[in-house]
């Protein structure tokens, strides 16, 4: 009989282990049956297709900002970095520049950029003892004002075409489902990170900072080195986004992606990741970006005006992150319970 209240539990943790996963059916679930009720078909492949697309971009913010997180920082520079990273090169990238250069030598110039104010970031919080809000807060405002010196109210358009195949191209289509290349750098990506995270110390020690920094120094570990490379590395992808962002529209500007850090705030929190630091499963980035598009997308197949979006969006965010939220908080208390009750034995 004592064994049935300990099989329940992890019973439930099994489930809360799923819990974006379990959001998600549940958000295509309801939008399925409103526009069922309407008189349209939801899930078409070609409207698959474009969720999964969409949701690309948001995945690579969400890993970006998930990184952060798991530290227990935040990195609001997200944006910002999009912006003056491809704002500073992106003329290498415009079809018929005179000083064209192959595409892949501005996006090194990117990414390293990004990585290089990542640095900043990482130094002004390890360094001079600046919390990760207030430290990415002011590189947000830099690097915005930077972009917007660099570049004024111009707009960088008519982008190379091998360099937009990156974010556009088709690889495959069958039945109205479109395999399209962004969809391949996403998954690299996930599992490339998901590998550093679980499978090297490196990993390891970014779980282990951000559920006890103290610990973790005590215990060894060079906390303020794992910091650096985790800033390093969110906003090394935060510029490689957009990239990601650019190609799509066939555009740079300044004023790109403003939106971008919050949104990959929502996108990672619904994907399971805790604000607390050191808990969460890269690969659930991946259903809370497929969540948010499909909100965007079935706002758009209803017809929902565009002044209402925002507050339909806001409202359902809610009450994802806070179901999500509490999934996770019963999931930790069940793993460390378990965790208890393994170890007394």
């Amino acid at each position: 009989m004592t064994q049935s209240p300990l099989v329940l539990k992890r019973a439930i943790k099994a489930v809360t282990d799923f819990s974006s996963l379990f959001i998600l059916l549940a958000v295509l679930a309801f939008f399925t049956a409103i526009t069922a009720a309407a008189g349209d078909q939801y899930l078409t492949l070609s409207r698959i297709s474009v969720i999964l697309n969409q949701a690309c971009f948001l995945t690579v913010i969400g890993i970006a900002q998930a990184l952060a997180l798991l530290t227990g920082g935040i990195n609001l520079s997200i944006g910002s970095v999009m912006a003056l990273t491809t704002v500073l090169w992106g003329r290498m990238l415009v079809g018929n520049a005179p000083d064209a250069v192959h595409y892949i030598i501005p996006v090194l110039l990117v990414v390293g950029t990004g990585m290089l104010i990542g640095l900043v970031n990482g130094l002004l919080i390890t360094k001079l003892g600046m919390p990760p809000f207030i430290a990415t807060f002011a590189t947000m405002y830099a690097c915005r004002g930077l972009a917007w010196l660099a570049l004024g109210k111009k707009v960088i358009y008519n982008l190379n075409g091998d360099f937009r195949y990156l974010g556009t191209g088709v690889v495959a289509r069958l039945d109205g489902f479109s395999l399209t290349v962004p969809m391949f750098v996403v998954l690299i990506l996930l599992v490339a990170t998901s590998f550093m995270l679980r499978r090297t110390n490196f990993g390891r020690q970014v779980y282990f900072t951000g559920t006890n920094a103290i610990a973790a120094r005590f215990s060894g570990i060079r906390t303020d080195r794992v910091l650096i490379w985790v800033y390093v590395l969110s906003t090394g992808l935060a510029a490689f986004a957009g990239l990601l962002y650019g190609a799509r529209l066939n555009s740079f500007e300044p004023g790109m992606a403003v939106m971008a850090p919050f949104d990959a705030i929502t996108v990672a929190l619904i994907g399971g990741i805790a604000m607390s630091g050191g808990y969460g499963s890269i690969w659930g980035i991946l259903c809370g970006s497929i969540i948010v598009s499909i909100i965007y997308n079935g706002m758009n197949t209803l017809s929902i005006a565009s002044e209402l979006q925002t507050l339909v969006m806001g409202v359902l965010i809610i009450f994802a992150v806070a179901f999500n939220q509490f999934l996770i908080k019963r999931n930790m208390e069940l793993r460390n319970e378990l965790d208890e009750r393994t170890a007394s034995r």
